[in-house]
Formats: structure tokens, C-alpha cells, sequence
């Protein structure tokens, strides 16, 4: 091989004759377009005297029309939308869905997901993209890519928060905010190009919740096959054969019960023990019998049970991720659970308000447990309850082992005081029953302080614990377990603080207990429970806090003017206790 070696004279001259023929080269392409453009003058039939200067128009690029289009249309207006400004403001206004291929694929995708939006209990119609063509630059681009972000934008922030604001629901009602930012998470989502992962993120974290879902889909499907017939009647369905209402009790039954639907012509056995599970699913007294409230269950429509679904996964959407261990108490099916990692460590029986007085839904913080509490009674209870009793009888103080705490020195137990003359609506005087036997708290309160005074306690009274509708306090939560309980929460183990417990309870004397770190409680409102077995479970609605919740969610001002369900807690139209109620929390 052949190996040349130019000196620096050589060098010069190639590039010389380099330059000589790129030179050449372009004289004959300008030659080449002043003769096309003679060539064409003269095909038009006129002849120019000059040939006129070249100009080329460079269009604008479409994204950056689009962009200026967005940033006009936004400006100036992020008060009223704060994260979709921010978003924009952040991409520097560059267009989302309508400037390449995969955003088109991406606006596919979130078309596909918000038109099933009532997969989660919510309307499709609050989520409409637009239906025309994607334009392809401009304002109308500008309009198209906004649109799209702020459905996507409610649809998340109404997924991972709530439709509603609970305040505009519910009057006593306290959790803490379920705040969400959605703008951060689109752009996440976009930057790492996981759109799919973003909307697998947005159910709330609870187990309960994804359950609910299943359940919706589960109640929405035999609705649309028809769901079921009712039947007349709320005399009660003699299961003996010769009722002509069998028929329909079987096949009643026989939607929600796949252990009856296996068998061709059920027994009277068996058709007793399918009546005793609809009831437990019910939250209904297992007797067996066909009577008034098991059929009335039994004749609520399919459709309204997909309604009580979707208003159960909106208050679900409220509830902020439960900590590592904690207390929830579900009001209607009266019953507490310890959890703590996930599982269920303790749950027990327990009391709950009565409608007149309904136990609220918030979180507080258990600080302490108190031992042989003495029990501070509100001034409303004391003006409802007890001033009647006192009217009627100087000594009911005395005999309720009470004593009037800011009252005359030598007075303890109000006898001097004029009773009838006391307003309720201002009733003055601060009444305390002291420790005992029969104190209304019994022999253990967890202390949480919270803005509606409602407690877990121990009671005297054990025999409420076998009813089977317990809504009888005044709102806060008497606890079968209770005990146990407080040893978890002093210890981490349901035995391991009972010895001491006890031994304090004997001595009489009030003693506080302080955790060694705060424990969160819960009273929470769950008419429909989903078990992680596919069945599910509805209660009774005690306070009928669904029809609310359920009209709001109808309602296009997203329940801001929706009518609130109204528990008045004002003792004028509280009903006064009788000699034979329980004046207890």
C-alpha cells in the first residue's frame, strides 16, 4: 500500500483549487435560478426589467403559537386558578396534549380513565373533555390543552380528596384536611412519562376503600340486570311452607347469597339459616324470623344500594392515611377496632349517641388513660337531663352521687338552689359526678380532648352491650372491651397492663395515665362495609347521614349548596330525660 505525503506547498494548492471549484459551483446554481426565473416570467407572458429580490416566509413554529396563546389566556388569573397557572407557569407554558404524538396518546389515556369516573362513585359528566378535532396551534389549541388539564386536574384532586367539602355536608364533622396537589403530580408523572402509574396512585390508601369499589361495580351490575323485585306486605313471612311469599324470599335472597343459590329446593333449616345471613350482613338481630325490619332491609332497591356505596367511598375520600396504629370506632355498626400495622389487634362492642344526641365524625389524639374518672357533665346535658329531675326532686344530686362544683361553699349537692328558676337555655352552674361504682364513665375514660367533648369510657351498665341497637349516650363511645383496650394502649398488649388497671380501679381514687406517645381515634360513619372476601355488609343508617351526602353528590354546585344535614345539638329541641333514662355521656 501506497502511502502519499503532501508537503505544505501541495496543501496550498489543493485548497486553492478547492475554493476555485466550490466558487464555480455556486455561480452556476445562481445562474441556474435567475434562468428558471426568466424561464417562468416568460411562460407568465410579461417580461421583468429587473429580477426582483428572493424573499422566503418562515412560518411560526405552531407550539410556540400555542404557547403565547396560553400565557395570554392564563395571565393574571391565578387566584382563581392557582394550581392550573402554577402548571402552565412551570412548563413555561408549553402546550401539554396538542404539540406531539404522545401527548395525543396521553389525552387518549385520560379520556379513557375519566370516562369511567363513576367506577368510583363519581359523575362522568364532571369530567367532559371537549368533542371537537385537537386543533393544531393557536387559541383554539390553547382552549383544547387547558380543558383537558382541568379535568384531569378535578378528576384527581375529587378521586384523591373528595368531591365535597365534608363542612358543606355535615355540621359535626372535624378530619384533618385531605390535602392534594395535583398540578406537582401531573408534572411528575409527565417529566418521568408515567401517566398510567399517576392514576393508579390517586385512591385513597385505605384497603376499605378499593373494596368499596369492587362493590360499586358488583351493585351497579345487578341493578342494570333489573336488581330485584320487593313485595307488599310488612306482615311477616312465615317460613313454614304455606306463605305464598317464599318464592320471592328465595330469590330475593338468592341475589346476595351464593350458599343458597346452590341449593335447588332449600329446607326450612336452610332457608332459616340464609334469612339469620342476610341478617348479620345487615346488621340486623339474627333471630331468623322474616319480621318488620328484615323485610324492609330485604326491599331496599338494588339502585339505592349503589347510591349508599358511592356516599360511603366520598366519606372514605375524607379520611386522611391512618397511622401506624390507631382506634376507629364505626358508628353504625357499633363496634371499635384497635389496628396497628394493618391488622386488627382488639375490637369490642359498643354504645353509641342517640339520634338526639349522634356521636360526631372526627379524629383526636388519646393522651392518657384515666382511672375512676370523675365525670364533668356538659351544661347542655345537665340543662336537658338533669334540671328536670331537679325540679322534681332536691335531692337527685345527692342520690346520683353528684355535687355542684361552683355553687355555695355549704351546699354541695344544690339543695338551696331554686331549680325552677333556671333557664336552660343559660343554665349557670358547672355539676361533677364524682368516682364510684355507679359513675357514668365507670372505671376507665381515654382521655382525647376534641372540640365535641365525645369520649371512650367504661360503663356500669354491661347488660346495654347484649342489644342489639345500641344508640342510647349522649355521644360518646361506652366500650365493652374497654379494659383491654386501655392496657393496648398504655402497653401494646391487651394483658400485660390489665393487673395494674385493676389494681388502681379498686383503690377509688382518680388516677391519669399518660401514653407514652399520643394514640389517633377515629369515629367514623361506615353504613356499608366490604370484606376482603367479596361480601358486603350494610347497617342500619342511624343518623341518616347517606341521603344528604348522596343528594350532594347529585348536585352540579358540587354540594356546596347542597342542604346540610343539620344535627342540632341546642337544648330547646333535645327531648328531656325521663326518670328511667341514663343520663350517661
Amino acid at each position: 500500500m501506497e502511502i502519499h505525503v503532501l508537503s505544505l506547498k501541495d496543501s496550498a494548492h489543493a485548497a486553492k483549487r478547492e475554493r476555485g471549484y466550490l466558487r464555480a459551483r455556486m455561480l452556476l446554481r445562481a445562474a441556474t435560478i435567475t434562468f428558471s426565473g426568466l424561464l417562468l416570467a416568460s411562460c407568465a407572458g410579461t417580461m421583468p426589467a429587473q429580477t426582483p429580490p428572493l424573499n422566503f416566509h418562515i412560518p411560526q413554529d405552531p407550539t410556540s403559537l400555542t404557547s403565547s396563546a396560553l400565557k395570554q389566556m392564563l395571565s393574571g388569573k391565578s387566584a382563581v386558578l392557582p394550581q392550573l397557572v402554577g402548571f402552565y407557569e412551570m412548563r413555561g407554558f408549553q402546550p401539554v396534549w396538542t404539540s406531539s404524538l404522545e401527548g395525543l396518546e396521553m389525552e387518549a389515556e385520560i379520556r379513557g380513565v375519566l370516562s369511567h369516573a363513576d367506577e368510583q362513585g363519581l359523575r362522568v359528566e364532571d369530567y367532559l373533555l371537549p368533542t371537537f378535532g385537537k386543533p393544531a396551534s393557536g387559541e383554539k389549541a390553547a382552549q383544547y390543552d387547558i380543558a383537558i388539564t382541568a379535568a384531569l386536574f378535578r378528576y384527581a384532586r375529587d378521586v384523591k380528596s373528595g368531591r365535597l367539602q365534608p363542612n358543606n355536608v355535615y355540621m359535626d364533622i372535624k378530619l384533618p384536611a385531605v390535602s392534594y396537589d395535583a398540578a406537582a403530580d401531573v408534572s411528575e408523572a409527565l417529566k418521568s412519562h408515567t401517566l398510567k402509574g399517576f392514576f393508579e396512585t390517586l385512591t385513597p390508601p385505605h384497603p376499605e376503600y378499593r373494596r368499596l369499589v369492587a362493590a360499586l361495580a358488583k351493585y351497579r351490575a345487578i341493578d342494570e340486570a333489573g336488581g330485584w323485585s320487593s313485595v307488599s306486605g310488612s306482615n311477616e313471612i312465615k317460613l313454614d311452607g304455606k306463605d305464598s311469599r317464599i318464592e320471592w324470599l328465595i330469590a330475593r335472597l338468592s341475589v346476595e347469597d351464593p350458599i343458597l343459590v346452590a341449593l335447588e329446593k332449600p329446607s326450612r333449616a336452610e332457608l332459616t339459616n340464609a334469612v339469620r345471613r342476610f341478617q348479620l350482613r345487615n346488621g340486623l338481630s339474627q333471630d331468623g324470623r322474616v319480621g318488620d325490619a328484615t323485610l324492609a332491609a330485604l326491599n331496599v332497591p338494588a339502585s339505592v344500594r349503589v347510591e349508599q356505596i358511592a356516599a360511603n367511598l366520598e366519606r372514605w375520600r375524607w379520611v386522611p392515611a391512618f397511622e401506624q396504629r390507631y382506634i376507629a370506632v364505626n358508628v353504625p355498626d357499633q363496634s371499635v377496632r384497635f389496628v396497628r400495622d394493618g391488622s386488627i389487634a382488639l375490637s369490642s362492642r359498643v354504645v353509641v349517641g342517640r339520634k338526639a344526641s349522634p356521636t360526631p365524625i372526627t379524629r383526636s389524639e388519646i393522651e392518657a388513660v384515666v382511672v375512676n374518672p370523675p365525670w364533668n357533665i356538659p351544661g347542655d346535658i345537665a340543662a336537658r337531663d338533669l334540671l328536670p329531675q331537679l325540679r322534681k326532686n332536691p335531692n337527685y344530686l345527692a342520690a346520683k352521687h353528684m355535687v355542684v362544683t361552683d355553687g355555695l361553699p355549704n351546699d354541695p349537692y344544690g339543695r338551696k338552689i331554686n331549680w325552677r328558676t333556671i333557664d336552660p337555655a343559660e343554665f349557670p352552674y358547672a355539676i361533677k359526678q364524682l368516682p364510684g361504682p355507679t359513675t357514668a364513665l365507670g372505671a376507665l375514660m381515654l382521655d382525647s380532648p376534641n372540640d365535641f367533648d365525645v369520649y371512650l369510657h367504661d360503663t356500669p351498665n354491661k347488660k346495654l352491650f347484649d342489644l342489639t341497637e345500641r344508640e342510647i349516650s349522649n355521644g360518646c363511645i361506652r366500650v365493652q372491651q374497654i379494659f383491654p383496650l386501655a392496657s393496648l394502649a398504655l402497653t401494646g398488649d391487651t394483658d400485660e397492663g390489665m393487673a395494674m388497671l385493676n389494681k388502681v380501679a379498686k383503690t377509688r381514687q382518680t388516677k391519669r395515665l399518660a401514653l407514652d406517645e399520643p394514640l389517633p381515634v377515629y369515629f367514623l360513619y361506615w353504613t356499608v362495609i366490604a370484606g376482603e372476601n367479596g361480601s358486603v355488609q350494610f347497617r342500619p343508617d342511624i343518623y341518616e347521614r347517606d341521603a344528604p351526602l348522596i343528594t350532594a353528590l347529585k348536585s352540579d354546585d358540587r354540594g356546596v349548596k347542597a342542604a346540610k344535614a343539620r344535627i342540632d345539638t341546642r337544648v330547646s329541641e333535645r327531648p328531656a330525660m325521663s326518670e328511667d333514662d341514663d343520663p350517661s355521656p
